[in-house]
């Protein structure tokens, strides 16, 4: 019996990507096993002919309010029976305000959901993995989206989508022709940069007509040409008055007409290079359809744009800070992307317009990756076929996951449990998860195979997991809080205790250099001194420019930009990364620290240090001292100053005088300089 198909995508008729990526798979689909509809997005115009002979059912997705039609195909669902609703190409976001009643349907009705989706954002939507992990089979089209997933939906797949026609898209032997056909007014010698795409935000044509305009004031030779609609999101004509353009500096596409698939590779064949500047990127079918008709191709370096360019075309950084519109869980929402710069753009189109040799090695290259890509299309027959026997998976991933939230300290002690998890673990990778703010920490940690962002999803999702904070340490009251937080981390995950690990960087600011610099004199010595140990109210030292009364070497701050201030020879607070400040911690003479990250830092690098407390305990919190180094931990005299029964630990709302104000800054000082003459 013949398995019935809802198909949820854009009109196979269309011009689009997703538009032939749909065409594609209905081409392909076995009619002697399935019977299919398609709901479509945009106007179904019943004088085209997509193919012959398919029949098939085309069902008008979009309302006045509603483009993709959420609610209209909730409806459709429910007075409808069949066995798969297959998603294709469509961003899995735009169908949010139908999600859960789609689930519920399912659920009800036992169809499989599958969705074969872009993934482009530079950053993983923690909001937006209930959403992927409710699909019976997500299959992701492309190697960054597959890689950026797999750790929040294990049962994620990666389908390579075939492109409706891509046979067609070859090098013509006689490209003059091509050219004479598409560009008749542009005279001969010019080289003709091409865009092909929307004009929307995410393709960013405003950057590349200025870095096009920057290129053309030293290589007038160039033409830019726009196969887009010029007066949309951005108004492209006035960008290119703005940036002085000239008769025959630019070409458009006729406004208003969309051109039929079979007339794109000769398009594409009149181009000397294809132009890309995109933000972020689901799968880039131009770049790609540009290689395999043998034209080179610049495109930014973003998203699963750089796994089909990187090595056969010229790469452009994305190291500009920019935002996308998107949809987000309770509408619509700004999402944080990265954008080209139109310094970098110019002069990759200045470097491609002058160099023919490098085009033609491109162009070789180009159509030998494009094979190489079409090759290895996936067919929608198996993956139906698959996705009709499966059930979802309780296997989990194969590897031994480490969780930490918080905070660096906390980070820097989990380190001594590595070497004994990887020994008994030997044939599993060990992945590290915290904040991303915290990541530097573990940076080339030798038994650390992978970093990846605090997600609680992750808990589930792996075969072994370590979460000795979460599970023990976070609930409190461990041996009546007469441990050593730096010792429960080891005894928690049952390992022999090895030594805290941080690789230290040396900083590019170097700060003895810069020591030398502002002191007029070479400078061998130095120590460090930290104020803040991140509750400003709480344990913030005020008193610590008496404490360096009589210290006859020159002093460098670290800490938070936020930090509270001291009179030292360098202050680098905010200044460092987690690496750079071990360096500089490994290389001080001695530390004067708060209760804090370098309280633990210098303990782990092996510095001297002088360790000041405020509300929470030395017994709990002290560091652990490494490599020979010195701890002299001073407290307040909780007794004279606090009416508490037991440490605060900086939660005491009617706390008018910070226990940390009261320690003398003549003992603190006294206990620096014994440090320093022992030294």
């Amino acid at each position: 019996m013949k398995k019935r198909v809802l198909f949820v995508g854009e009109n196979p008729i269309g011009t689009t990507g997703v538009s032939n990526m749909l065409a594609a798979m209905l081409k392909r689909l076995d009619m002697d096993r399935y019977i299919h509809a398609c709901f479509v997005a945009d106007n179904v115009d019943p004088t085209k002919i997509l193919f012959d002979p398919l029949p098939y059912t085309m069902v008008n997705a979009s309302m006045a309010d509603d483009y993709w039609g959420n609610r209209r195909l909730v409806s459709l669902i429910q007075s409808s029976d069949f066995d798969y609703l297959c998603m294709v190409g469509i961003d899995f976001w735009r169908y949010m305000p139908a999600w859960n009643s789609i689930r519920q349907l399912r659920d009800a009705k036992k169809f499989k959901w599958i969705a074969i989706f872009p993934y482009d954002l530079w950053k993983v939507q923690p909001s937006w993995i209930k959403y992927l992990n409710a699909l019976d089979y997500p299959c992701v089209y492309s190697q960054y989206g597959y890689e950026a997933l797999k750790h929040y939906a294990p049962h994620v797949r990666y389908y390579r989508p075939e492109l409706n026609g891509w046979k067609t898209f070859i090098p013509m032997k006689d490209k003059m022709a091509a050219r004479k056909e598409v560009f008749p007014n542009v005279p001969d010698g010019k080289i003709i940069f091409g865009f092909i795409g929307k004009n929307q935000i995410r393709k960013s044509p405003e950057i590349l007509i200025k870095a096009f305009f920057e290129a053309k004031k030293e290589n007038p030779d160039i033409v830019l040409y726009l196969h887009t609609e010029m007066d949309h999101i951005y108004n492209l004509t006035q960008i290119a008055q703005d940036c002085g353009a000239k008769d025959g500096d630019l070409v458009s596409k006729q406004q208003g007409v969309s051109y039929d698939r079979d007339k794109m590779p000769t398009v594409y064949n009149a181009l000397d290079c294809v132009i890309n500047c995109s933000m972020q990127e689901g799968l880039s079918w131009t770049p790609l359809e540009a290689m395999a008709c043998g034209v080179p191709v610049i495109a930014s370096d973003t998203t699963a744009q750089t796994e089909l360019i990187a090595g056969v075309g010229e790469i452009v950084p994305c190291n500009n800070l920019s935002f996308v519109p998107m949809t987000g869980e309770n509408g619509p929402v700004t999402i944080e992307s990265r954008a080209c710069g139109v310094p970098e753009v110019a002069e990759s189109i200045l470097e491609i317009a002058g160099n023919k040799n490098l085009r033609e090695a491109m162009s070789i290259k180009g159509l030998q990756r494009a094979k190489e890509w079409f090759d290895g299309t996936d067919d929608i027959n198996d993956l139906l076929a698959v996705a009709g026997k499966r059930i979802k998976p309780t296997k989990k991933i194969q590897a031994v996951l480490f969780a930490q939230h918080s905070s660096a300290g906390d980070v820097l002690m989990t380190t001594q449990c590595f070497k004994g998890i990887k020994e008994r673990h030997p044939d599993m990778p060990l992945v590290y998860m915290t904040q991303k703010v915290f990541a530097g920490v573990v940076f080339g940690n030798p038994y650390i195979d992978e970093i990846i962002e605090w997600d609680e999803r992750h808990l589930k999702a792996y075969e072994v997991v370590y979460n000795p904070h979460g599970d023990h340490i976070l609930k409190g009251g461990f041996n009546n809080l007469d441990e050593t937080l730096h010792s429960m981390y080891p005894y928690f995950t049952n390992v022999k205790a090895d030594e805290m690990f941080i690789d230290p960087v040396k900083p590019k600011i170097h700060p003895v250099q810069l020591l030398s610099i502002s002191m007029g004199a070479t400078v061998e010595e130095y120590i460090v001194v930290h104020t803040t140990g991140g509750n400003k109210k709480y344990r913030s030292y005020p008193h610590m420019d008496m404490v360096l009364k009589d210290v006859d070497l020159p002093v460098i701050q670290l800490g938070g930009p936020g930090d509270l201030r001291c009179k030292s020879d360098l202050d680098l607070c905010g200044k460092l990364t987690w690496q750079e400040s071990a360096w500089v911690m490994k290389n001080a003479k001695a530390a004067v620290v708060v209760d804090s990250f370098l309280s633990h830092l210098a303990g782990a690098v092996g510095t001297d240090t002088v360790v000041i407390y405020g509300p929470a305990p030395a017994r709990v919190v002290a560091p652990k001292a490494q490599h020979g180094s010195k701890i002299v931990n001073i407290q307040p005299d909780m007794l004279a100053v606090c009416k508490s029964m037991s440490h605060c630990w900086g939660a005491n709302p009617t706390c008018q005088s910070p226990c940390i104000n009261s320690i003398s800054p003549m003992k603190i000082n006294k206990e620096l300089l014994r440090l320093l003459n022992e030294k």
